[in-house]
């Protein structure tokens, strides 16, 4: 390993980068680093250390390491202004997908929530039916359409035209909040690596364009921040990127998000936990910030399609729910928690007990969280039918049971509920309970 180049003997030949002569070091100054070098023909001169070199020592090159992802996801940002004409730019980093990203940008009816100076948007269809004139659903996403603002002032409404409508990849209409001047603005989705790249471009000509760019650096300057905040993130891995394709068909991830979105607006979270296919998990967040927010209605579940079965077909599933039902409770349990760790998933909605199926639930959860370990697998074929006298647990029974569970803070198999009504009426009572202790 070669000597810092402030530590070089004196006397160590040397030759000058630019001319080609040779020399000798006679003495080296610092802060910064100097060398006074004697040359072949008896001169002596100042040189720094880009300017010559020594025999027997190399300067390492050096390179500026940038990171993909910027910190944050806060990347370069700058305004301009010019005479008669304003520009300025925005870009960030989303942790999420270009599909859901794309949702957020052309979601108008959103802007106020993140775009700085939107009071309100709605849309502006030409139709003659009133209700219809202002909804967002009967808005065509295509050039030439028209939307309304209002900004967060006293200024009236204002009219908006789409100008670029380029799926998944830019979005751009003309827009205005004052009297006085325009704007462009325009949304340029870039797919990454670990994600998309938004870039937010505004630009504005006039006497008055220099309008534009008032409160840039406390708000204008942040409105992809803001998105970012309210954007479902996901993550991807390589594990993603190489997913079943069939949950690629768009009528398939229509149904999974319908059949998902209902599931958690009843209290279900787990099967949206537990989709692989993250953009199907991405849009089915979307959807539900919209309707906690209003701005969406419950979406009805639509008719099943090819590759998507609620229920276990006949042959696997058929054979698997009659051998469970001649187990025990616990051995049932088993059986289904590890049909559903081996890839089926719908093995815990052919159980007809409720109980049992709630105990299932409960320990994938646990499963899942790390909490427990898979149980063995029971031997279905020397099972034998239960005897009649065995009976069900019934609802009271059940309700008392889960109530100590609950005051234990054992929760899960209480949640894993479908009984909406009864889930509602077990917590009710453990929140009384622990209020009168």
């Amino acid at each position: 390993m070669s000597k810092p180049l402030n530590q070089i003997e004196l006397g160590t030949s040397c030759i000058v980068k630019e001319s080609g002569q040779s020399g000798t070091l006679q003495r080296i100054f610092y802060y910064p680093t100097k060398y006074l070098v004697k040359t072949d023909d008896g001169e002596f001169q100042h040189y720094s250390t880009h300017e010559i070199s020594f025999d027997g020592y190399e300067r390492p090159k050096t390179s500026l390491s940038i990171p993909d992802v910027p910190y944050d996801g806060i990347g370069s940002s700058y305004a301009v202004w010019v005479p008669f004409q304003a520009e300025s730019q925005v870009e960030h980093h989303f942790l999420s997908s270009k599909e859901i990203v794309w949702e957020m940008i052309t979601s108008l009816e959103m802007y106020n929530i993140w775009f700085s100076g939107i009071q309100r948007a709605i849309a502006d269809v030409d139709t003659d039916r009133y209700v219809h004139k202002f909804s967002f659903d009967k808005l065509d996403l295509k050039p030439g359409s028209f939307f309304k603002i209002r900004p967060a002032t006293l200024a009236p409404w204002f009219r908006c035209r789409i100008i670029t409508v380029e799926k998944e990849k830019e979005f751009g209409f003309d827009f205005k909040m004052s009297p006085f001047f325009s704007e462009y603005i325009s949304f340029r989705i870039e797919e990454s690596k670990n994600g998309v790249f938004v870039t937010c471009n505004r630009f504005s000509r006039g006497p008055f364009s220099f309008l534009s760019l008032l409160g840039w650096n406390k708000t204008k300057s942040k409105v992809l921040q803001r998105l970012a905040d309210i954007t479902p993130t996901i993550e991807i891995n390589d594990d993603d990127k190489g997913s079943d394709s069939s949950t690629d068909s768009p009528e398939l991830r229509a149904y999974n998000v319908a059949v998902i979105v209902n599931k958690a607006l009843d209290g279900d979270m787990d099967p949206l936990n537990s989709t692989s296919d993250v953009i199907t998990r991405g849009k089915a967040k979307a959807m539900l910030i919209k309707i906690k927010r209003g701005t969406a209605e419950r979406p009805p579940i639509p008719d099943k399609v090819d590759g998507v079965a609620s229920a276990p077909a006949a042959g696997k599933g058929a054979s698997s729910s009659t051998a469970s039902s001649q187990l025990s409770k616990d051995d049932q349990v088993a059986l289904v928690v590890n049909q559903v760790l081996d890839g089926n998933a719908e093995a815990v909605d052919a159980i007809d007990d409720k109980v049992t199926r709630g105990k299932a639930k409960a320990l994938l959860v646990k499963i899942k969280r790390g909490s427990a370990e898979r149980p063995t697998m029971p031997d279905v074929s020397a099972t034998a039918p239960p005897s009649v006298d065995q009976k069900d647990e019934s609802e009271d029974e059940m309700k008392e049971r889960l109530i100590a569970d609950g005051l234990n803070g054992n929760m899960e198999e209480i949640n894993a509920l479908d009984n909406k009504v009864l889930r509602g009426k077990i917590k009710a009572a453990i929140v009384k309970a622990k209020r009168n202790k």
